[in-house]
């Protein structure tokens, strides 16, 4: 059986689950992963359809810690600031780790392929803005603000425009209660995504949304973020 287990946010549990999920293409060994229940919910729909099973955070013996830092693995990195290149070494060490071959073998395994992703288009939008605050000093300029006064100039330009959190100017993912598989759904109706490192960032780099979305606007202080050719990354 393969165990692992990561402590921390959704967004470094959805990646992890990313990999898990293509790893169980290869294998029909039983997998659990142990992470904080409240984020069960979210996590769920990553895994449909698979041998994977989430777990709370007793961890048992020799289960694996699947946290990028884990014995400083990303502080020692030489690509750390490459996120693409960083994972790709990331998912080799932790694949020597577990005793398997990694799924993850290039740029594009990186992207989120499960069913429910595709769900059929209700809503279409010019802008999806992902104005969450980051959880863990991805940017530690952040502020609402920043976002408020972009969401402002793009209404006024007469731009359609969701965000994740509320503005108060427009609607908003969290008062229409969408986790981010939804989040991740609605980014398919998106002509232009922009936002922060964050979980409902990380949905929205699908391989059905690969042909409609126009460009990506990443705001991270320390990586360069290119999952995709139309991805840019800036600094506040």
């Amino acid at each position: 059986m393969i165990q692992t287990y990561n402590e921390y946010h959704l967004g470094d549990n959805l990646i992890h689950l990313n990999y898990l999920r293509r790893l169980s293409y290869t294998t029909d060994e039983p997998m659990v992963h142990h992470c904080n229940t409240a984020l069960h919910r979210q996590l769920l729909p990553v895994i449909a359809d698979t041998a994977i099973t989430l777990a709370d955070l007793y961890i048992p013996p020799n289960t694996v810690n699947a946290w990028i830092g884990a014995n400083n693995y990303y502080y020692n990195s030489p690509r750390q600031a490459d996120w693409v290149q960083f994972h790709l070494d990331w998912f080799d060490h932790l694949s020597n780790i577990l005793g398997v071959s990694s799924p993850i073998a290039c740029r594009e395994d990186l992207l989120f392929e499960y069913p429910l992703l595709n769900e059929p288009l209700y809503a279409e939008f010019d802008y999806l803005i992902i104005n969450a605050a980051p959880a863990s000093n991805q940017l530690p300029k952040y502020t609402p603000e920043f976002f408020n006064n972009r969401v402002r100039d793009l209404l006024n330009a007469g731009h359609t425009v969701i965000t994740t959190n509320p503005t108060g100017m427009c609607t908003s993912t969290l008062e229409m209660q969408m986790d981010v598989t939804r989040i991740g759904a609605l980014s398919k109706g998106c002509k232009f995504i922009e936002g922060v490192a964050t979980g409902p960032m990380w949905t929205t780099f699908n391989v059905f949304n690969l042909d409609t979305v126009k460009r990506r606007t990443f705001y991270c202080a320390h990586q360069t973020v290119n999952l995709t050719n139309n991805t840019i990354t800036k600094n506040l």
